[in-house]
């Protein structure tokens, strides 16, 4: 180890990255519980949704579906679509980074879980029960483009690779790599004892603010360790087997083509009880405009519209495309009967939306919202009106998908209790 004594320890647990967060839990399966499990999906469109397409003019089970909710026509009641809730922050690109969480991480002091996401909270409920505890992804864009934040407020990053995807969940190991990994994960845990004795060196002489920010240190270290821990009783344990094959060179293809591969791994994940908690990312189009027919320029630009009708055209193929695959991927829920004869879109709350309403303004009041499944009566256009300055806020309704997951907690990040109107099935 003497010649690790100047790895910077904050490189270091930056590299560790998504997949190190991700590492596998101890397996308790659904079947041997005769409990069939709640899972959580959440789909992120970086730049909102164009608000006159997505928003219904009339509330209620009886609204006029919008131009970009038509894909979801068939699942008409399967889904509730919400207008009204907001996370009452400022506007900017910024703040679509806490759409699942309602708390940039610069304002995160004085919670006591820091800034943590839906999926990650929701990750805790696990408790080592599946592979992954949660699997974070983004189809196109860099590591920085994360929903998913830890409790101590500390960006999970993303996996962007299916071919990467793919293997985590089903490729099975040979004598080699489990050898390899073994190591790898000896390696870990020496670098975290070795930073643990730079870190415990700080503590003299530390003022107020700083000891709180090294506490916080060191739970991610013990967080890391208990993955570590973990990680180590899933080695050579067989993963699902399925047909699914991936297309060649799949990580080369084009945005319109990748994610419903994405979809199709979410599916098979959580019908195979690899995980129950996945988040989704679309930051960017990528190669040829995502090969998108129709759309000849970058995503970002089209958001900025300044209300040229061609440009929203653009923006509103791109958003159309979103929710059709959003869709697609539901249909593949409703599909897959449960032993409890109930589908995996009953016993999954499936959201969609984006932390910005408007890009064109930089707006990031009255997001666009959609929750499926779950075992929540849906059917309705739920409309929320303002109360003084402030919105209801959208962490109500994390607090009623958390609650409903199984969660005994009655606040979730700046909550003000679960969401009126939100019903479970009798």
């Amino acid at each position: 180890m003497k010649n690790n004594q100047h790895i910077d320890r904050r490189r270091f647990l930056r590299g560790l990255g998504g997949s190190f967060l991700a590492l596998p839990l101890l397996e308790t399966t659904a079947v041997a519980n005769s409990v069939i499990p709640k899972r959580i999906t959440a789909t992120g469109i970086f730049y909102g949704l164009v608000p006159q397409h997505f928003h219904p003019a009339e509330e209620g089970s009886n609204f006029q579906t919008p131009r970009l909710l038509k894909p979801l026509e068939p699942l008409r009641k399967d889904y509730t679509v919400f207008s009204g809730l907001d996370h009452n922050l400022g506007g900017g690109h910024n703040a679509t980074k806490f759409f699942l969480t309602g708390i940039p991480s610069t304002q995160s002091k004085g919670f006591a879980e820091s800034n943590v996401s839906i999926d990650q909270k929701a990750a805790l409920q696990v408790e080592g029960k599946t592979r992954f505890p949660s699997l974070t992804l983004n189809v196109e864009g860099g590591n920085e483009h994360t929903l998913s934040w830890t409790r101590n407020g500390t960006p999970v990053q993303p996996i962007n690779s299916l071919s990467r995807l793919h293997q985590m969940l089903f490729r099975k190991d040979d004598a080699a790599t489990l050898t390899q990994a073994e190591r790898d994960l000896a390696d870990k845990r020496s670098v975290l004892d070795l930073v643990r004795g730079q870190a415990n060196s700080f503590k003299k002489g530390l003022g107020k603010e700083d000891k709180e920010k090294l506490d916080q240190y060191f739970t991610s270290v013990r967080e890391l360790e208990s993955r570590i821990e973990q990680a180590k009783l899933w080695l050579g344990k067989e993963k699902p087997e399925t047909n699914y094959a991936l297309p060649r060179r799949v990580d080369s293809l084009t945005l319109k083509d990748r994610t419903p591969i994405y979809y199709d791994l979410m599916q098979l994940a959580l019908q195979t009880d690899s995980t129950r908690v996945i988040t989704l990312a679309f930051t960017e189009l990528g190669r040829e405009s995502g090969g998108l027919p129709g759309v000849s320029r970058g995503y970002h630009a089209l958001s900025h519209h300044g209300q040229v009708r061609d440009a929203i055209e653009e923006l509103t193929i791109i958003e159309s495309f979103h929710l059709s695959q959003f869709s697609r991927f539901l249909r593949k829920l409703k599909e897959v009967k449960e032993p409890n004869g109930k589908t995996l879109l009953d016993n999954t709350m499936a959201l969609l939306g984006s932390g910005m309403s408007n890009a064109n303004s930089h707006s990031n009041r009255d997001l666009p919202v959609i929750l499926a499944g779950g075992g929540f009566k849906h059917g309705s256009h739920k409309h929320y009106a303002r109360q003084g300055r402030s919105s209801v806020p959208l962490c109500n309704l994390f607090l009623s998908m958390l609650q409903n997951f199984g969660l005994e907690i009655d606040r979730f990040n700046t909550s003000s209790g679960t969401l009126t109107g939100l019903e479970i099935k009798g």
